[in-house]
């Protein structure tokens, strides 16, 4: 096996390169291959499925490659064999700014389109620039000078420089970064994402280069990544912010890296594969930013492992598996001498498209002390519409919720509404456990605290950290701010040791107007009811089949105030209806679903 035989440096053994048709790979191996002419580079590229074998020909191995074990069972063929001609030669950090800012330009401009950052792009395309938004979307930077502007005195004024995906692979000679025409003591923002380093040594070299730089953007970077101890000190020492997204980063080195970096507040390692964290936060205690969207996380076990985090106010756990959330125990120091407040400095806690299926994660949030925004949206646990009013019911401190602020009025009417739900189990819990029946019709709303129990109260498949109890104690236990909302509405409360029919709220009936628009059920004249408050939309579903001979199963209800717009569907069915809005003098529409 030989190491630079007639290839040139950027072909180099471990280096990263670019084909000309835009694949990325590493150089695994360099020579010649039995029954072959001439020098040929052997690469695992960057996307598994696009090789032609894994490291072996002919019967040969010439290399391992990282996903042998994959390609062995034979679901990936990671490797090819190049001719040299075939690799786009790699670039300095001076030669890509004068490619992107100077050359044949008239002005200092980049220019960009709308495509994500997965998509194929052309030959034009990849000679634009882009920012990153939160969500991964590419969006376009135009910078253009005034008229008759030197475009090398603009370049001089910039303070940042988007330079993604422009075949860098190092920073060049000493100093010849900081004279490539930016002013080096002025740059702060430095966008690399994409490009071609192939270890830690040569990407902070930018920080020697660029002493006040204070973000850095190594997206897509699949460089070797330090898992040993780095030198002090850190070239880096006015960096805040590193974004280390879909790099293939470990943990283990994103904590090496940012133990280093002694002032980096902000660190990002989305979409890097990680399944486990680990114990030692050294590196991570100044960190009041922390991003681990789109990885591999279930365990909440591993997400406790940052409590300690005392600076931390923000935590991205988006896009991984996460199937429940526990509030950690509080306990005590190492000294013993004062208690540990875990995730004491928590305030965005992002949660979305996780596997979150239980009610009592919603509950746990209300337990960090200061968490007031967090988003839940793509989890099993919210699928239905109506579950705003109840998460903002059950976490008393969120002013956003999946991006959209918490009125005061929206969260006391979703606190009066859940309140008015609670109170109607426990009732009728109290009549279950007695042994009564409930008509669905009668005047005390009907059916068991099982039965009338939303998804919020159904069982899941994560394991409950609540004593099993029965009766009116169960439904207690399963709404932890019952007793602070019957505290904040007073004027609301009510004992459910009363008996039935005495007007308190969990025994009030409403007058619904039913009207029936089903195209099967013809020309049906609206009917006036009066109802528990408390009624399921099931059982009002079984009381409009009686009266308009349309099946439940081909019912969709929807229910309309004097002073509203538009209708509003009731959904789910286990919810009662006065949760869900429905009050004295609602009309309620009885359609038919589309087949």
């Amino acid at each position: 096996v030989g190491f630079g035989m007639g290839v040139p440096p950027y072909a180099a053994l471990g280096k990263r390169i670019e084909t000309h048709d835009g694949a990325r790979a590493t150089v695994r191996w360099v020579g010649s291959v039995q029954g072959q002419d001439g020098v040929w580079v052997g690469v695992e590229w960057d996307d598994p499925t696009r090789g032609k074998h894994d490291g072996s020909h002919d019967g040969k191995r010439y290399f391992d490659c990282t996903n042998a074990s994959d390609s062995e069972a034979g679901t990936h063929q990671p490797a090819s064999f190049l001719r040299v001609h075939k690799i786009k030669p790699s670039i300095s950090f001076a030669a890509a700014i004068k490619r992107k800012y100077l050359d044949g330009k008239g002005a200092v401009s980049m220019k960009g389109g709308g495509k994500g950052p997965d998509d194929t792009e052309t030959e034009a395309d990849e000679k634009r620039a882009y920012v990153q938004s939160a969500n991964g979307r590419k969006i376009e930077i135009e910078l253009c000078l005034k008229k008759d502007e030197d475009p090398i005195a603009a370049l001089l004024a910039l303070d940042r420089l988007y330079l993604p995906d422009e075949q860098v692979a190092d920073a060049g000679p000493p100093g010849e970064a900081a004279r490539c025409g930016v002013a080096a003591d002025a740059l702060k923002i430095l966008d690399l994402g994409g490009n071609l380093f192939c270890d830690w040594h040569s990407i902070k070299r930018f920080g020697e280069e660029f002493v006040n730089l204070e973000e850095l953007d190594l997206t897509g970077v699949r460089a070797v990544w330090p898992t040993t101890q780095l030198p002090t000190p850190s070239p880096f020492a006015n960096l805040t912010r590193l974004l280390l997204n879909k790099s293939q980063c470990s943990w283990v080195s994103a904590r090496r890296i940012a133990a280093n970096i002694t002032s980096l507040k902000q660190l990002s390692v989305a979409h890097c594969g990680i399944e486990t964290l680990d114990k030692d936060l050294s590196g991570l205690k100044m960190l009041d930013g922390l991003n681990l969207e789109g990885n591999d996380l279930e365990d909440w076990g591993e997400i406790e492992k940052l409590s300690k985090l005392k600076n931390l106010k923000r935590l991205h756990l988006g896009g991984n598996k996460i199937r429940s959330v526990r509030y950690p125990e509080t306990h005590t120091e190492e000294n013993n001498t004062k208690a540990f407040v875990p995730f004491q400095s928590l305030v965005g806690l992002f949660l979305a498209d996780n596997a979150i299926e239980d009610w009592e994660s919603i509950d746990s949030l209300d337990n960090f002390p200061n968490l007031t925004e967090v988003r839940v949206s793509g989890n099993p646990v919210v699928e239905s519409a109506a579950t705003r009013h109840e998460i903002v019911a059950r976490v008393s401190r969120l002013t956003q919720l999946n991006g959209s602020l918490i009125a005061d009025q929206e969260r006391k009417d979703a606190e009066i509404r859940y309140l008015r739900r609670v109170l109607g189990l426990v009732k009728t819990s109290e009549l279950a456990k007695d042994g009564k029946e409930v008509d669905v019709v009668s005047k005390d709303g009907g059916g068991t605290a099982e039965e009338d129990a939303p998804p919020s109260d159904a069982a899941s498949a994560v394991p409950s950290t609540r004593a099993a109890q029965t009766g009116s104690e169960a439904v207690a236990a399963n709404h932890p701010r019952l007793k602070a909302l019957l505290g904040s509405y007073g004027e609301l409360s009510v004992s459910v040791s009363r008996k039935t029919g005495d007007g308190t709220m969990g025994d009030d009936l409403i007058e619904v107007t039913l009207v029936c628009v089903a195209a099967s059920a013809g020309e049906k004249a609206p009917v006036t009811k009066k109802v528990p408050a408390s009624l399921s939309v099931a059982k009002l579903k079984l009381l409009c089949e009686k009266l308009f001979k349309v099946s439940v199963h081909k019912q969709k209800l929807f229910h309309k105030d004097v002073d509203a717009a538009h209708p509003e569907l009731l959904e789910p069915d286990d919810y009662d209806v006065a949760y869900l809005g429905v009050k004295d003098g609602s009309r309620v529409l009885v359609e038919e679903a589309d087949e």
